[in-house]
């Protein structure tokens, strides 16, 4: 296949690529040149600015699938859909979970989409990105009708992950003294889902060989996961002798401890739905999903080289934690 990733040289993009060529599929690059310019050398780049000139894709170069990785505004997808009109097979617009209007247990893909008031915003924060996803879902079925595949990842892990938050887990387990204690938030029994990148990039990649379209839940595990599972999985393969507290959710919040920020991946009760989402399609399609110890031995192997990414990364310091810790046993 020839295969034109927008982006490619991060995190998700990044695996799509490396396993692309590892197959034999030619890859064409679009992106700005500034993250990682020396990958894949063996893949033709155009160095451009999406928001700008696309003429460096060229008038009569062709792709089986077009995968974009980084649209976060409408206009993006209308003006890739306008330079690509007629010249692409598929196009994968990856979404996020994030466009649904509100979470319910076992929700598939017919659930509703957020919607936002103010469609032409170019802000991209917490209120505006999933509506504005939507948006760009809505687009890519406007440039590309009949021909576009809509995934919709929950939380993407694994190595390379820029934004530390499952990696924060790998990192507080492969530091813990042995015999030592990591605060465990809420239930053991609460859900919890996210995705390997390698699994997600994988099914991507099939689903490009094989044209798919359509809207999916892109999570794992199957069965579905728990916190008490995570947990486990992260002291069995990185501590063995580490000792889970358990802390009670209302606790935490009293001690203004917010979920998925202070502690990553965990959600209080009144968001878990969001945790336990259907994806049952994109399992029928192919999509596997490797054991979580894989996926934590590797991001641990990983992240014992790598510099923590965000400037302000999750998760709760560790005098935080300590502190947290002593006031749960004070009588």
């Amino acid at each position: 296949m020839r295969l034109l990733v927008i982006g490619g040289t991060r995190f998700l993009g990044r695996h799509l690529v490396a396993q692309a060529l590892q197959a034999g599929h030619r890859v064409t690059l679009l992106n700005r040149g500034r993250a990682n310019p020396g990958l894949f050398p063996q893949a033709d780049h155009c160095i451009a600015d999406r928001n700008g000139d696309l003429s460096v894709l060229g008038d009569d170069e062709r792709w089986d699938a077009a995968i974009d990785n980084c649209a976060y505004l409408p206009r993006q997808v209308h003006a890739l859909a306008a330079r690509l009109a007629g010249r692409v097979g598929q196009y994968q617009m990856v979404s996020s979970i994030s466009v649904y209007a509100a979470f319910r247990p076992g929700m598939a893909e017919d659930a509703a989409l957020a919607t936002i008031d103010d469609p032409d915003t170019e802000t991209v924060d917490g209120r505006t990105y999933g509506a504005l996803k939507a948006l760009c879902e809505q687009a890519a079925e406007a440039g590309f009708p009949g021909r576009c595949l809509q995934p919709r990842p929950a939380l993407i892990v694994g190595p390379h992950d820029p934004t530390e938050r499952f990696t924060w887990w790998v990192r507080r387990f492969a530091r813990a003294e042995p015999g030592g204690e990591v605060l465990a938030p809420g239930r053991p029994d609460a859900p919890v889902q996210f995705i390997d990148v390698r699994d997600a990039a994988a099914w991507l990649l099939r689903q490009a060989e094989a044209g798919t379209t359509g809207a999916f839940n892109l999570t794992g595990p199957d069965p579905a996961g728990t916190m008490g599972g995570l947990i486990d999985a992260l002291r069995t393969t990185l501590g063995p002798t580490v000792r889970p507290v358990w802390v009670d959710e209302d606790f935490l919040r009293a001690a203004g401890v917010e979920p998925w920020s202070d502690l990553p991946v965990w959600l209080g009760r009144d968001e878990e739905a969001s945790h336990r989402l259907d994806a049952s399609r994109a399992r029928a399609t192919g999509l596997r999903c490797r054991p979580w110890a894989e996926t934590i031995a590797d991001t641990a192997a990983w992240a014992a080289t790598a510099a923590a990414s965000p400037s302000t990364p999750p998760g709760l310091a560790p005098a935080r934690e300590a502190e947290l810790l002593a006031r749960w046993r004070a009588p």
